[in-house]
């Protein structure tokens, strides 16, 4: 032991100029710390100071003394690369993050995959790697790895990161899909009132399909861009009633005749329509609501709120055709 710690010290002040010609020395140097003093030899490496020893020799004795960081710092081979990568819960996320840099898209995914697959709480790093350099893999590969192992909460918090950013529809739609898998109804909430990138047909058809507890995004979807009447017959069908009533008299009161027209179309109760009206009162068209209850012949039905119009004071000439 006192030997190595001799010999040590004689060959680091003997290296310091780190000349390439001294290139078999250095690796010696390397090498017997690395099998009997791995401290130490961690210690000269982080000196950074001996650059032309044979990195792939090295590379092995770091794998067999377990300093797996510094390992796949000296590796290439991507064979060699994705086997130090098992040890990922080794090393420091910030180093695995910036190490990924060095590696070619298709190396990094095959990676990422491996990491996934050997260890689910590996997720956070592997997220954050497909965050920084999604651009360069794809965000679509990514969403299709998180997939491929029913990480619908990797797909959630890599989308959710890059979300403000991204111009493409299927990015957009891919998070309210995972959003509202992981349960978080405010994010498919918010997206689906916000966004304006998502392609409106296919959240739509997800979201009747997915038959979510809370209509909300579905309304706000289907409002937004003029599904009204499939909107409408969706919440009757599935009978969501209490949510009719919340678009027309908290959403959008102004769609209120198209959905009373949908609803006659659907043999839905008088009563209920009656009630809805008289919970929008006045915020509801009135030119408009007549036109769609005439077409069916049902201008009955529009007398009590009629009469309420006018009770209020309403002088509005339509409001006394009607």
């Amino acid at each position: 032991q006192n030997r190595l710690q001799e010999t040590t010290s004689i060959l680091l002040e003997a290296l310091k100029a780190n000349r390439p010609d001294q290139a078999h020395l250095q690796t010696q140097l390397l090498a017997m710390n690395l099998q009997q003093a791995p401290k130490v030899a961690e210690a000269i490496l982080q000196m950074n100071m001996l650059t032309h020893y044979d990195r792939a020799y090295i590379g092995q004795l770091c794998e067999k003394a377990g300093l797996m960081q510094y390992a796949l710092e000296h590796y290439t081979d991507t064979a060699d690369v994705k086997r130090c990568m098992l040890h990922a819960h080794t090393m420091s996320p910030e180093f695995l993050v910036q190490h990924f840099s060095k590696m070619a898209p298709e190396t990094a995914l095959e990676c990422l995959t491996d990491l996934l697959r050997h260890n689910r709480q590996n997720l956070q790093v592997v997220v954050q790697v497909a965050i920084k350099y999604h651009e360069q893999i794809g965000a679509a590969k990514i969403c299709k790895m998180f997939e491929s192992f029913g990480s619908n909460e990797g797909v959630f918090y890599f989308l959710g990161a890059i979300l403000s950013s991204s111009q493409d529809p299927e990015v957009h739609f891919n998070y309210i899909q995972a959003a509202s898998r992981c349960g978080n109804m405010q994010e498919v909430e918010r997206v689906c009132r916000e966004s304006t990138v998502y392609d409106p047909t296919t959240v739509k058809n997800f979201l009747k399909d997915a038959k979510l507890p809370d209509p909300r995004p579905l309304i706000y979807v289907c409002d937004l861009h003029g599904y009204v009447n499939e909107l409408t017959e969706y919440l009757y069908k599935n009978s969501l009633m209490k949510y009719i009533e919340v678009y027309v008299v908290k959403v959008n009161p102004t769609q209120c005749p198209t959905v009373i027209g949908t609803l006659i179309d659907l043999d839905c109760s008088e009563d209920f329509i009656k009630g809805l009206l008289q919970n929008v009162r006045a915020a509801c068209p009135i030119e408009p609501l007549c036109a769609e209850v005439e077409k069916r012949n049902r201008l009955r039905l529009l007398l009590p709120w009629l009469e309420a119009r006018g009770a209020e004071g309403n002088q509005d000439p339509l409001l006394h055709n009607g």
